[in-house]
């Protein structure tokens, strides 16, 4: 990957490195002006673990290049990030700590302390910016789905300064749903469309294993290490600061752990079958939708290979009103089918199949998906509508039983 210390500050944000950031897909150009148009931070509601800046370019020639571009980058000096030896360390640290006879209690505090450092430089481990640079440097280009086009990315893994050059999407017309807006059923069946391209594109591929042999899976690789070190404290202490987060999942009548371990039931299922290319993090508010009711997926920081029913549950649930979903889930299941044959794949799941793995999949979304994530990355209204859109739909389909 290029080797470019990233500036961790707007002002400094030159004509230079912008050139040096375009270089290497688009040799020759020269930036001559850069000027901030809009942007939107780490932990503001808006942006959840990257900041998204609206650039006005100029170039020193006509190169065919937009002014206006979005660059996601971590405006964070990298002295105040959770390096890997950080998140090494201190998993080792709790382990320690569950061998004394104190450490029951002094868990509980030292994760305080995490989560009040977290809210105050919320940002995510290095392990998700680098797989977004390598899904726009290495997947990118030869994918012919919806999705965002790249004119440049970086991950300097010495200074991890990290930023992904894109288009702005508001250009086409794009608007950037969640979980409080209003979604259709033809904007998420145009939403399935996509994901049906992309799996079928990967699905059972032999590159899974050569070219992109480095792809984490749900049980290994990427953000599993993350997981399994603080995972389960990080999600005690959502639970135990948020009342909120303690309250939704009240009616399903399960403690933390009990969820966690249901949680590590659905990877393993998701590790196994036919394994694709996943986007890794498709609810609603990572994707876009356009006027002709097309739409792609933003934040590739997840991508994983694994099994399809990941991408297609966490969509389907966290998209759809709850009784939108109760009314079309199974009518969207065969369209998703339906479009794997469509595109090449011959021995898709069954109707019976899909239904089950539909169901066991349910769980990450409220696991990993919101009960760990702080509140202050999309803020209290959104995070609290998609957990009870997952709780009522785990509810609704007895994922629990399911994964029993």
């Amino acid at each position: 990957m290029t080797v470019l210390r990233f500036p961790s500050s707007l002002d400094r944000l030159t004509p230079e490195i912008m050139t040096a950031v375009l270089a290497e897909q688009c040799p020759g150009v020269v930036v001559t002006e850069v000027n901030v148009a809009l942007s939107a931070h780490r932990g503001d509601g808006i942006a959840s673990t990257a900041d998204r800046v609206a650039l006005e370019l100029a170039y020193q020639s006509e190169v065919g290049l937009p002014s206006r571009m979005l660059l996601k980058t971590v405006l964070l000096h990298r002295g105040l990030r959770f390096g890997p030896s950080a998140i090494q360390l201190t998993g080792k640290v709790f382990g320690v700590l569950g061998s004394l006879p104190f450490g029951s209690r002094l868990r509980p505090r030292v994760f305080s302390a995490i989560g009040a450092y977290q809210r105050r430089y919320p940002h995510a481990p290095d392990a998700m910016y680098i797989n977004e640079v390598r899904f726009y440097r290495t997947i990118r280009s030869s994918l012919s789905i919806e999705a965002p086009e790249c004119f440049g990315s970086v991950f300097d893994e010495r200074n991890r300064s990290f930023g992904v050059l894109m288009e702005d999407l508001s250009l086409r017309g794009a608007r950037f749903p969640n979980a409080l807006t209003s979604v259709t059923v033809d904007e998420i069946r145009g939403l399935l469309a996509t994901l049906a391209a992309l799996h079928a594109r990967y699905w059972q591929s032999p590159s899974l294993d050569s070219d992109l042999h480095w792809l984490a899976t749900p049980v290994e690789g990427g953000m599993y290490p993350v997981f399994q070190a603080l995972g389960l404290d990080l999600i005690h202490n959502q639970v135990e600061t948020n009342a909120y987060k303690a309250t939704a999942i009240a009616p399903l009548g399960k403690t933390v752990e009990e969820l966690w371990n249901a949680l590590w039931k659905a990877q393993e299922m998701l590790a196994t079958g036919p394994q694709t290319l996943l986007h890794g993090d498709p609810h609603i508010a990572n994707t876009y939708l356009l006027p002709d009711q097309s739409g792609g997926f933003l934040d590739w920081q997840l991508m994983i290979k694994g099994r399809w029913a990941h991408d297609v549950t966490y969509l389907l649930i966290t998209g759809l009103a709850t009784e939108d979903r109760r009314t079309h889930e199974r009518a969207l299941l065969s369209f998703y089918l339906d479009e794997l044959r469509r595109h090449g794949v011959e021995s898709p799941p069954t109707q019976d199949e899909a239904r089950l793995r539909y169901r066991q999949a349910a769980i990450w979304g409220l696991v990993i998906g919101w009960l760990i994530t702080p509140t202050e990355n999309y803020g209290e209204a959104i995070t609290a509508a998609n957990i009870s859109r997952l709780v009522t739909a785990i509810q609704d389909l007895e994922t629990l039983k399911a994964l029993a």
